[in-house]
Formats: C-alpha cells, structure tokens, sequence
C-alpha cells in the first residue's frame, strides 16, 4: 500500500472512530465539565406520553439521556452517572446523592412508559430502562435504556424537543419538569417566531392529567391547584410566563387552552392560531 492510501485509509479511520466514541466518556474525563451543561433531547412523543416518577427518578432519568452519545446508532450504550455529578448539578448532599441515584435507578427499572397507539383504540406500555449495575464502593451506577426508546432519545431532527438540562435542574417537582417538557414539545418552531420562545394549544383536562402523571383519583380541584404550583415555578425558575384559560362542555371543565412565552415577550396577547388536537397526541414512530 503507498503512502497516499495509507494516509487516505487514516483519515477514514480517524473520522469514524470521531463518529463513534462516547463523547460523553470524554467529557467526563474533563474535570471542567459539568453535567448542567448537557441538553436533552427526545421525541415529542416521549415527551407527551403517559408516566409518573419522582423527581429524583426524573432527575436520573433525564441526567443519563443527556448523556447519551448521538452519533452512535447501536441502541445499547451504557450510561454511567456518579453521585458527585448528580450533587452538583442538582444540589444535593454528597453523602446523599449515591443513595438517590441508586433508588431512582432501581426504581425506572420498573416503571411502564405509556404511549397511545395511532389508530386511538389502544396504548402500547414499555420499559425505560433494560439494566442497571449498582457500583457503591465506586459511587456510580451505570444504566442501558431499552433499545426500543432509544430511537425517542438521539433524534437530531424532525419531531424532536430539546431542552438545555441547566434549565430544569432546579425545578423542585416532578409535575413542574413534566409540565416545562410538554411545553417544550409544543413550542412554535423559533425559525417562525424570531428565537422566541413561544406555542399555544388547546388540551384535554383528562390527557394533560395522564402526561403530567397525576394520579387518577385527581379532581379538578387538585389539578388546578397543581397547575398553579408549576405555573409559578415555571414564572420563577424558567423564566416562562403561561396563562391558562378554561374551557367548559356544559358545565364541566373539560379542556385547556395553554399560551407560554418567554419574559422578555411578557404580553399573553399571542398571534396565531390554536394547533389543531391531533398535532400533540402521542404516536410511537
């Protein structure tokens, strides 16, 4: 082989060894990285399924698909996630934080994901995660999300929402992070709205209830009283303003119409029309 090929035959090397290393590996050998700096991204879909989790399990969850590395298509990447990262990022004791991330990984081990099915007539439930390994003495666990949600986890575009994880790593309950998600997945494209951020729909009381992981047995009274909470969270710690308006069929609550922007855009007079229902049902693709 003459220098040329071989020098060719480098370049090819070097580009997919480039294309298919664990960036995030790399990272955390950077002692200046920090977790926060990471971005989730996910299908819209995954984003508007139906679960319940904590907010330590949804603190790991969200902490490990951060770090999940695109440009692998493999569908089986390990994902390791040490107690000191999870203290920093989301302020938490250190003599604490390997019992939360080993409880949470126990626990997303066993919990269903729940999307609706295209046709409507049915749910397809899964698991997130397919194997979690316990490292105490080493103050670490390393987790592999079932390859069937991979696909819902490393999209670099189309119908995919993708959130700096810096933004939510304060938030103080889960429902807050759940509700700030699905706001994220039905933002108006920033191309079409000049790098605002900003969307309005209109939901279904008993469908944005299922997304957020209300329990079932929640009236309406606690749900509002709920959505005031992460409303105001969301005004505090994200910088997002909602309004929430009511609408009845007969007398009874039964959807939502839901306008966020950012502060700098503080008027909730928005432009626009409403989404129509079935841009936000939740599809498996």
């Amino acid at each position: 082989m003459d220098k040329s090929m071989e020098a060719t035959l480098a370049r090819i090397k070097a580009n997919i060894e480039q294309k298919t290393k664990n960036t995030n590996i790399a990272a955390n050998a950077d002692p200046r990285h920090e977790l926060t700096e990471n971005s989730v991204t996910k299908s819209n879909a995954l984003c508007r399924a139906y679960y319940r989790f904590g907010l330590v399990e949804k603190r790991c969850m969200e902490a490990m698909i951060s770090k999940l590395n695109p440009l692998r298509h493999d569908n089986i990447q390990e994902i390791e996630l040490r107690a000191v990262d999870y203290a920093k990022a989301f302020g938490v004791d250190e003599k604490h934080a390997y019992e939360h991330i080993a409880n949470a990984a126990h626990e997303l081990m066993r919990r269903v994901i729940s999307t609706e099915d295209d046709d409507g007539k049915g749910r397809t439930e899964f698991t997130l995660m397919s194997k979690a390994r316990y490292r105490e003495s080493e103050g670490r666990i390393v987790c592999m999300f079932n390859p069937l949600i991979v696909p819902h986890l490393m999209g670099l575009y189309g119908d995919f929402a993708k959130y700096p994880l810096k933004d939510a790593a304060n938030f103080s309950s889960s429902y807050t992070w759940r509700f700030y998600e699905l706001l994220v997945s039905w933002a108006q494209d920033k191309k079409k709205t000049g790098g605002v951020f900003v969307g309005w729909l209109t939901v279904e009381v008993d469908e944005l209830r299922q997304m957020m992981g209300m329990p079932d047995s929640y009236q309406w009274v606690h749900i509002n009283a709920t959505l005031e909470k992460v409303t105001n969270e969301l005004k505090e710690k994200a910088h997002l303003s909602v309004k929430i308006t009511n609408q009845k069929t007969s007398r009874k609550i039964t959807h939502l119409k839901i306008e966020f922007i950012e502060d700098e855009q503080i008027s909730m007079s928005f432009s626009g029309s409403e989404l129509p229902k079935k841009q936000h049902k939740n599809k498996t693709t």
